[in-house]
């Protein structure tokens, strides 16, 4: 048996431990087993050199008729054609029977599969193959030593297409034993074994050709594993990140649905409406360039409740038959404009919200089927994987181009920028050279309100004062001690300078005054101070007037300090309160906010159709914010007055609400990183904004702000009439009290005719959850 591969194998060909198995088998309760049991043992019993064992190939070959006999048994004709399978010589790659599923395969493939079988068991072209020396130890002597490969083979088809089969190999019917030359393997000869793998050398010491005697046959079988292979290959294109993915990932798709031209695409659920992808590499097969639809117009009822409602797969496997049904509907007629004739529409949930649909089309009727589309429960894992992570990725690239172009961004406008997002990385990623183009919102009604600190400019020179006046003394009386220990006429000087910037200081106090003062201590006191301390001059005055310069980084800052703790706990108080409120505003209606600290709290607030991504906006939204913005600025300044006690320095704060009726035009500044109204006729809003604060009541010099109350500027009978019913209402509610005045307003620059109504501010109001809208005032009614 030359032609064998043997090894250290003497091998012989036989059916005895076929023949036990069925032996077994006449005792069987199961008549058809005895039946089958009996009909083998005749043959055998006629042909007995088939069980005691056949060296020759040739002598085997003889009994041709009768093995193919014996082979009926474990090749049932009805398996023939489904199973992949052949009966071997012992330990050989050389087969002496095949399936008829076996015999077409081989008949078409143009590998050579004795070449390929031959390599089952190696690991490389170079390396041993060790397979022999596997069941010997460990079926003989009972190691356990893990031979196990993957056993796969490659055969490549008459149409160029590779397949993989796995191999399985079963040896019931094989035994094996120790010749008279075999050499016994103790664990010590197994150590070196195994440390010596590949050194073929080592294993023909211990293993000499024909020491062992290998007899039966083995039955191998074959496993069609190609989908598998395309399906590994489709997850490893998905978790690689290259340019070219898109296309192998196509191409993968192609093999695993065995359609050479089948098409890919996808496009973006936004909300109610289908987008095409920003990035092209898979663009959208049912969707033309620059189209927006509604989900509703896009297919008819029974596809927008499978795909936008109950986000199931969609299998249109005659397109022309669905484009006859639904009456031509955008879906059919893109896909018929293309020349799809069957389709797959896979929708992509995340969190319960679908994100996207990947479309499947192919240009034959049935291509595509309830069938086929099976193949994608085995891949929708990987599918879902790999679309939860670009979603994440391509969100953090958003976020990452929103952060550099606009900062921070307020979560009610933050869908437009992430669509100016969108065509920016779009541009980007085709070539051009992105830019981030303003945005703006149209028609939109402004609400501006601030509480502001009364006489904080006042307060903060005070602050300064107190400061520059207790640094002057202290240092007067340093020098005045440094005199009595030695009479220096320099020191007589400064007094006389110290004195003079006292009287300067209390007499008249300006930004010039400070400056001077503290360029006299830096040019005079510091170095005379730190050349004293120097040459050792012990004076507790000077240490400390040096350490607290040192500390505290300026002159003298404990006054000025409790005036700065108290502005960061006021603005940190009101700013916190402000933003708890404004969650229950964005929850009357998405509109955009910002807030400015500065002495005291600011706020600017617009609300309008336009910023509204995918609400309807009325009227009525307007009216319910400024209800709110009334009862907000209320509590601010009760709340404020309720904590006062604890700030360092005791402050008045006034709140000034300003309301204008005229709609706005908004433009983010790409340059300022933010929002302001656009437009020369908008201007006018800003100067009224910016002035109002300041302005007095015509003909006095009281400003309109005053502490305590709450102060509601406006410049239209309907406005007046509107805020009137506002107050009315807070009335009832303990929010203001019974006095409400309405005042002129001094003319300002640019804008006249302005009013306001004041109201006194209960300073002791209930603090609750509650915000009152427009439907509580008209049940009051």
């Amino acid at each position: 048996m030359d032609q064998l591969i043997t090894g250290p194998f003497q091998p012989i060909i036989s059916f005895k431990f076929l023949k036990l198995k069925f032996e077994e088998l006449l005792t069987s309760e199961n008549p058809v087993d005895q039946l089958q049991a009996k009909h083998l043992m005749s043959i055998l019993d006629r042909n007995p050199e088939l069980v005691s064992g056949i060296r020759s190939v040739d002598v085997f070959n003889s009994y041709k008729k009768e093995v193919e006999q014996i082979m009926s048994f474990l090749f049932p004709s009805a398996l023939q054609d489904n199973e992949i399978k052949a009966a071997l010589f012992p330990y050989s790659n050389q087969y002496f029977y095949l399936s008829n599923r076996l015999k077409n395969i081989i008949k078409e493939t143009t590998s050579d599969v004795n070449s390929v079988l031959r390599k089952l068991y190696k690991d490389n072209e170079d390396s041993i193959d060790l397979n022999p020396y596997a069941i010997i130890l460990n079926q003989y002597y009972g190691f356990n030593v893990d031979f196990d490969r993957p056993k796969q083979i490659k055969l490549d088809d008459v149409s160029g297409q590779t397949r993989t089969y796995r191999i399985t190999f079963n040896a019931d019917f094989i035994n094996i034993y120790p010749n008279g030359n075999a050499v016994e393997i103790t664990p010590e000869i197994l150590d070196e074994l195994l440390e010596h793998a590949q050194d073929e050398r080592v294993w023909r010491r211990y293993f000499p050709d024909n020491s062992w005697t290998i007899e039966g046959f083995g039955l191998l079988s074959m496993i069609d594993t190609t989908l598998d292979g395309k399906i590994d290959e489709f997850k490893t294109h998905l978790i690689q990140a290259s340019a070219n993915n898109s296309n192998k990932i196509l191409e993968d798709v192609r093999k695993i649905f065995n359609i050479d031209d089948l098409e890919v695409g996808n496009y973006i659920v936004d909300g109610d409406a289908l987008i095409r992808p920003f990035g092209e590499d898979m663009g959208a097969l049912t969707l033309r360039k620059g189209d927006s639809i509604s989900c509703q117009s896009y297919a008819c009822k029974y596809v927008y409740n499978q795909l936008f409602e109950k986000h199931l797969p969609v299998v249109l496997s005659n397109v022309p038959n669905y484009a006859k049904h639904s009456q031509g509907d955008v879906l059919s007629e893109m896909l018929l404009e293309n020349g799809f004739k069957s389709a797959i529409l896979l929708p992509i949930v995340f969190g319960g919200k679908l994100q996207f649909i990947i479309e499947m089309a192919a240009y034959k009727i049935n291509q595509l089927n309830d069938i086929n589309k099976v193949k994608l429960d085995t891949i929708m894992p990987f599918i879902l994987s790999h679309s939860k992570r670009s979603i994440a990725e391509y969100e953090n690239e958003i976020s990452a181009v929103i952060q550099n172009q606009c900062t921070s961004i307020h979560s009610a406008v933050e869908w437009r920028f992430v669509e100016e997002a969108h065509h920016f990385i779009q541009d980007r990623n085709n070539g051009k050279s992105p830019s981030f183009k303003e945005i703006t919102f149209e028609n939109v009604l402004p609400l501006y309100g601030q509480i502001d600190i009364v006489g904080s400019s006042v307060a903060r020179n005070n602050a300064i004062q107190e400061d520059l006046n207790m640094a002057l003394t202290q240092t007067k009386g340093i020098l005045q001690d440094l005199l009595v220990e030695k009479n220096m006429p320099f020191y007589e000087q400064l007094i006389y300078q110290i004195d003079k910037k006292v009287y300067e200081l209390e007499a008249y106090f300006n930004n010039n005054t400070e400056q001077e003062i503290h360029l006299f201590f830096e040019k005079d006191i510091y170095p005379l101070f730190k050349h004293l301390k120097a040459a050792g001059i012990k004076n507790d005055g000077i240490d400390d007037f040096l350490k607290r310069s040192v500390e505290e980084k300026q002159l003298f800052y404990v006054a000025r300090k409790q005036y700065d703790q108290t502005i960061n706990i006021i603005n940190k108080n009101l700013s916190s309160f402000l933003d708890k409120q404004q969650i229950k505003a964005q929850e009357i209606f998405p509109h955009y906010f910002e807030k400015f600290k500065t002495d005291g709290i600011e706020h600017n607030m617009y609300v309008g159709q336009s910023i509204a991504e995918h609400q309807d906006y009325h009227e009525s939204v307007v009216y319910n914010l400024r209800l709110w913005q009334l009862q907000v600025m209320c509590k601010m300044e009760s709340l404020y007055y309720t904590s006062q006690e604890n700030f360092p320095v005791k402050l008045d704060v006034a709140s000034l609400i300003l309301v204008y009726d005229v709609p706005l035009t908004i433009r983010y500044r790409i340059d300022e990183k933010q929002f302001d109204v656009d437009g020369a006729y908008n201007v006018r809003y800003e100067m009224i904004k910016k002035r109002i604060d300041k302005a007095v009541i015509k003909g006095t010099n009281e400003r309109i702000t005053q502490p305590h109350k709450l102060c509601v500027v406006f410049s239209t009978n309907v406005i007046e009439r509107e805020y009137l019913s506002y107050f009315e209402f807070l009335q009832s509610k303990n929010y203001i009290g019974d006095h409400i005045e309405i005042v002129e307003v001094e003319e300002l620059q640019g804008a006249s005719g302005i009013k306001a109504i004041r109201a006194d501010i209960n300073p002791n109001l209930m603090f609750n959850d509650t915000v009152f809208s427009i439907e509580d005032i008209e049940a009051t009614l």
